[in-house]
């Protein structure tokens, strides 16, 4: 659900997962960024890791 919400609005999905990435699931955290440049997945992959 997280990724086709990024497909309407990318805006809103980034805003969403900067909140919440710390309570997510890996997999999903995963499956929400599989569309987003390298540069972002890592940026959110390193904030689930960070905690």
């Amino acid at each position: 659900m997280l990724r086709e919400i990024g497909k309407k609005d990318e805006d809103i999905l980034i805003e969403f997962i900067e909140e919440n990435a710390s309570k997510m699931q890996r997999t999903t955290l995963r499956y929400a960024i599989e569309k987003f440049d390298t540069n972002k997945r890592k940026h959110f992959l390193s904030i689930k890791k960070a905690i």
